[in-house]
């Protein structure tokens, strides 16, 4: 799996960055959060769980908070 890809979702353009141990998502300049990489996780796995995320944090894209930690 790549370090670095696009995730498009409900028309948005998210990107997903992996460090050490965690994914950071963004869209454009602004940090939307993080979440824990799990080791053996496939990318389909992996944006799934990212949608899923997204979709439990409707309020994220518009929200002038930066959240991170999965939170």
């Amino acid at each position: 799996m790549e370090s670095k890809f696009t995730l498009e979702h409900h028309n948005g353009q998210y990107t997903v960055q992996r460090s050490q141990d965690r994914w950071y998502i963004t869209l454009g300049p602004k940090a939307i959060t993080s979440l824990e990489g799990v080791e053996g996780e496939n990318e389909a796995a992996l944006q799934a769980r990212i949608r899923g995320w997204l979709d439990d944090h409707p309020q994220m894209p518009d929200s002038p908070d930066i959240v991170f930690g999965g939170g």
